[in-house]
């Protein structure tokens, strides 16, 4: 299969809107910046980055078979349970259980396993992304008056979307809500196939290559960033 270069630019632009919000957190960390500590521009730019990923992979599971889907998402889970082993040997207050790594890693297995083309159908985008919006807050505990779901809270099921009181990470993406994003990803997966899409398959360029090499560019940026700003500062 030929390489589609236009989802890879998609997928660059994505990455590199992650890296500079990860360089405004950490300068953050030193230095408040009035616009980004905790205002609605923070919020919706961490959102769209977010969706983006979930969105995009549920896109670049149609490419593939049902095996290969399976196989990545075991991988991608692999790879988030090394993130939390590293950050909790390497960078303990900021420790991650159930990152997106993790979040996706599971969406990609769910997805795979699931694979029904009547369940992914192009009218199913938009109801994915408001299940996504009705169920946003249930891991904030939305749900806590209801006495069944305050007992998924209290049993601490955080993979699902029901963290305990007590329950801390750096990085969060429970499976509720963040999968409907990744099924919204599938459906419109679906439709660009319809509308023949990835037969266009564009030009190489810088941004192509970046969004190529998306996943080492998550893994070691935080490793490069992190120092620099730090020793900036100090």
């Amino acid at each position: 299969m030929k390489r589609i270069y236009n989802l890879d630019k998609i997928r660059g632009l994505t990455i590199i809107s992650m890296v500079l919000f990860h360089l405004m957190y950490n300068i953050n960390f030193f230095r408040e910046i009035s616009w980004y500590n905790g205002t609605l521009l923070n919020k919706v730019w961490q959102l769209s980055i977010a969706l983006s990923f979930f969105i995009i992979s549920g896109i670049t599971s149609t490419l593939l078979p049902v095996k290969k889907n399976i196989k990545r998402g075991i991988k991608t889970s692999i790879i988030g349970v090394l993130i939390s082993i590293a950050t909790f040997i390497f960078a303990r207050d900021q420790f991650i259980v159930w990152g997106v790594m993790n979040g996706l890693g599971l969406s990609m297995i769910i997805g795979g396993i699931i694979k029904n083309d009547k369940i992914f159908s192009k009218k199913m985008i938009f109801v994915f992304l408001i299940f996504f919006a009705l169920t946003y807050n249930i891991p904030r505990n939305s749900l806590i008056d209801v006495s069944f779901f305050n007992h998924l809270y209290e049993k601490n099921i955080f993979p699902l979307g029901f963290p305990s009181d007590k329950f801390v990470s750096a990085d969060y993406f429970p499976i509720i809500p963040w999968i409907f994003a990744y099924f919204s990803g599938i459906s419109l997966g679906n439709l660009l196939h319809e509308k023949s899409f990835y037969n266009k398959y564009g030009t190489d360029s810088s941004l192509a290559k970046i969004g190529r090499y998306s996943m080492p560019i998550y893994l070691i940026h935080q490793v490069i960033l992190y120092p620099i700003v730090s020793l900036f500062f100090k």
